[in-house]
C-alpha cells in the first residue's frame, strides 16, 4: 500500500467513530434513567426557611442590667411553631424581675409584669421553643409580626434555631446580641 492511498482511505475511521458515539450515548442514557429511577435526581431535601427576624432589648426600670429581648419575625417564609427554638446565654436569673426564672441557663418563664402601666408577658418556656400561642398563622405557623419576649440580662447572646421536621437537622436562622455583649 502506498502512503498516498493510506492517507486518502477513510473507510475504517467512520465505523470506529460511530461505535464510540453509540457506546457514549448508551452510557449517558443509562445514567440518566438510573438516576431518575433510583431517586438520585432529587436529593436536595427540605430547605431551611428563608426568613428575616429582628430583636430589641428593653430594660426593666429598677432592675439594673435585666430586661427582655423581643424577637420578631419580619418577613419571609412562615415557620412551624414546633420547629423554632431559642438557645444562647444571658437568660435572666433574677426572681424579682421576672418571677420564676430558675438560673441563667434556664428558660422556665411564663410570667407577666407591668411596665409603664402596660402588661408585658414573657413567652419562652423551659424547652426554649416558640410558644404556640405566639404564632398567628394557620396550622401553628410563625408569620410576619409574630414575636416573643425572652427574659435576659443586658449581655445576652441568643440564637434562634430552626429544626427540620424531616431529618432532625438544625440550623441557626438568627442571632441576637444584647447591648452589653
Amino acid at each position: 500500500m502506498h502512503i498516498n492511498g493510506l492517507l486518502s482511505d477513510d473507510d475504517a475511521v467512520s465505523p470506529v467513530v460511530g461505535v464510540i458515539l453509540m457506546v457514549a450515548i448508551t452510557v449517558i442514557l443509562a445514567a440518566v434513567i438510573a438516576s431518575l429511577v433510583l431517586g438520585y435526581g432529587n436529593q436536595t431535601g427540605p430547605q431551611t426557611p428563608t426568613t428575616s427576624f429582628e430583636d430589641q432589648y428593653t430594660p426593666i426600670p429598677g432592675h439594673a442590667g435585666s430586661g427582655y429581648a423581643t424577637i420578631a419575625h419580619q418577613g419571609g417564609d412562615s415557620i412551624a411553631v414546633d420547629a423554632l427554638y431559642v438557645r444562647g446565654s444571658g437568660f435572666n436569673a433574677s426572681d424579682t424581675a421576672h418571677g420564676n426564672v430558675q438560673s441563667p441557663d434556664s428558660l422556665d418563664v411564663q410570667d407577666e409584669f407591668y411596665e409603664d402601666g402596660e402588661t408585658v408577658r414573657l413567652h419562652v418556656n423551659e424547652t426554649g421553643f416558640w410558644p404556640a400561642d405566639r404564632a398567628s398563622g394557620q396550622d401553628s405557623q410563625i408569620v410576619t409580626e409574630d414575636s416573643i419576649n425572652v427574659p435576659v440580662d443586658r449581655d445576652y447572646e441568643l440564637l434562634l434555631v430552626y429544626r427540620s421536621p424531616h431529618d432532625e437537622s438544625s440550623s441557626i436562622v438568627y442571632t441576637a446580641d444584647g447591648p452589653g455583649a
